[in-house]
């Protein structure tokens, strides 16, 4: 089924949310790691290990974001995120996402 306009605009606006609440979901323990470096509690080597690993993160969020699809991929996020309205859990795929996804 095709989509208006306003409904992938709303899609559009809901995965950047999403991307937007995973991304930073990652950057805060290595902000808090940056503020321990800074005040001498973390040494430089053991920061640049975390931003490392944070670096192999941010490329996982990006492959989900260019290789998932559009439809299942708003599902997570609004799974994720609390966004389910009536509508949604009447769709019959998303009810099929959501058994699976309670396994």
């Amino acid at each position: 089924m095709k989509k208006s306009k306003e409904e992938r605009q709303r899609d559009r606006r809901i995965l950047d949310l999403y991307h937007k609440h995973m991304t930073e979901k990652e950057l805060e323990p290595l902000f808090d790691q940056f503020k321990q470096w800074k005040s001498g509690e973390l040494p430089y080597f053991e920061l640049t290990e975390f931003i490392h690993q944070f670096h192999k993160k941010n490329q996982e969020i990006y492959k989900t974001f260019h290789y998932y699809d559009d439809e299942h991929l708003v599902f997570r996020a609004k799974k994720e995120l609390n966004m389910f309205n009536e509508k949604d859990l009447e769709n019959e795929a998303y009810q099929r996402w959501m058994y699976y996804y309670e396994r």
